[in-house]
């Protein structure tokens, strides 16, 4: 017999994809081969990552190799921002923890990173890897070309530079082919945020990279089926062979331009970073003046409360329910960085390591409201005759993005302990 923990969260597999079908606009025409593959594909690769030896210990060599990002990335910061960027203060310091400064530590990693990812294009070596992910996603899912390729570099370049690669095709995607790219954008973290993230939880969550590029390999496929299961249109209408190409002429301009277009995005993710905490904070101050019993009410109680039944489906231990709720709530609200920084803020045993685990699995993706914003906003300068689609099935893609990672939670808490 199973125990209580993972019955519910068998359970909780077969409720998300039940939710998943409540909002399907076409309930009678299911194609139920893409949802169950990506289902299988889901469970494969998390066992494939978490129990085989050989990639296990591949894995641990990709986080040496993202230490050695993080120190090149504080060389750099130091260099320029002193202590603020990570070098060595000019004073004792009474509290050696808030030494950490986001914006002059965690973010220049992403100029870093944004210049390799570059390099590694114009090089071919991420053409490669792309390709053979296209081609897999291609034969298992009977998606199109463009999609297949969007999806497979998703993970590498992020929700807004993967649809770059197919911006030719994007005014021919049929509906279901633009839900399938907009959800698989949501239900995963791409490039140079996984650096940040992975350094911002690293003291709680070991091997948090590892982690973190685990949730994303296997939100990928079921981020497929899901969308999928809500949108069963043609999604191989397209079928025009992609030509993958660099767009720099040398090894410095890609340097050059990775960087510049790095720069960009420390912006916005800065600039977005401090409106969503500002307004949460104006939230709770305004939640706060009404009546309350005991603690004043603020956006993660309420949020903890109302997502309760749907991490009781994770698997979760029944004492931190309503704390795991209130961080999920809060990532889907503002952002991920935010809900990252409140679970590294939570006291020492305040959620048990099954708890942990699920909330660091449930966090990992780009579905969150502003996140929403910013692809409706890209792909609609990529493709202004599909603004009114792209704008319709933006929060249902964020729905499919949210139930995508819940089933990735709840599946690494059951093989992940």
């Amino acid at each position: 017999m199973p125990d209580n923990e993972t019955a519910r969260a068998l359970l909780g597999v077969v409720a998300f994809l039940a939710i998943g079908w409540l909002l399907s606009e076409n309930k009678r025409a299911l194609p139920w081969r893409p949802v169950l593959v990506g289902l299988a594909c889901q469970v494969t690769l998390a066992l494939l990552l978490t129990k085989v030896p050989a990639i296990t210990a591949g894995f641990a060599a990709a986080t040496h190799a993202v230490d050695a990002l993080q120190a090149a990335s504080k060389a750099g910061s130091s260099f320029m921002f002193g202590y603020l960027g990570g070098g060595r203060a000019p004073f004792s310091m009474a509290d050696p923890s808030a030494a950490f400064i986001f914006a002059f530590q965690a973010l220049p990693a992403i100029l870093l990173v944004g210049a390799l990812s570059a390099l590694l294009w114009h090089w071919k070596v991420l053409i490669v890897i792309v390709r053979a992910a296209a081609w897999a996603f291609g034969k298992l899912f009977g998606v199109s070309g463009p999609v297949g390729v969007s999806t497979s570099a998703c993970v590498f370049l992020g929700m807004v530079e993967a649809p770059l690669l197919i911006k030719p095709f994007l005014p021919r995607l049929t509906r279901a082919e633009l839900f399938i790219i907009m959800v698989d954008g949501l239900s995963v973290i791409g490039g140079s945020m996984m650096i940040v993230l992975g350094s911002l939880i690293a003291a709680k969550v070991p091997n948090a990279f590892s982690h973190l590029l685990i949730a994303s390999l296997i939100s990928t496929p079921m981020a497929i089926g899901m969308a999928r299961l809500i949108i069963p249109g043609e999604a191989s209408a397209t079928s025009e062979p992609i030509v993958l190409t660099s767009p720099y002429r040398s090894s410095l301009e890609a340097l050059t331009f990775g960087t510049l277009d790095a720069v960009k995005m420390v912006l916005n993710i800065a600039g977005l970073l401090i409106v969503f905490v500002g307004l949460i904070a104006l939230i709770n101050m305004g939640l706060a003046a009404f009546p309350h019993a005991g603690a004043p009410l603020t956006l993660g109680g309420i949020l903890g409360w109302l997502l309760t039944p749907i991490i009781w489906l994770t698997g979760a231990p029944l004492s931190d329910l309503q704390a795991v709720g209130a961080i999920l709530g809060t990532k889907v609200a503002a952002n991920e960085v935010v809900a990252y920084s409140d679970m590294m803020a939570l006291p020492p045993g305040a959620l048990s390591d099954k708890s942990l685990l699920i909330l660091t699995y449930a966090l990992g993706s780009f579905g969150n409201v502003g996140s929403v914003a910013i692809l409706i906003g890209s792909l609609s300068s990529m493709a202004p005759e599909k603004v009114g689609e792209v704008v319709e099935l933006g929060f249902k893609a964020l729905a499919a993005a949210f139930l995508t990672t819940c089933l990735t939670a709840t599946i690494m808490g059951m093989i992940g302990r």
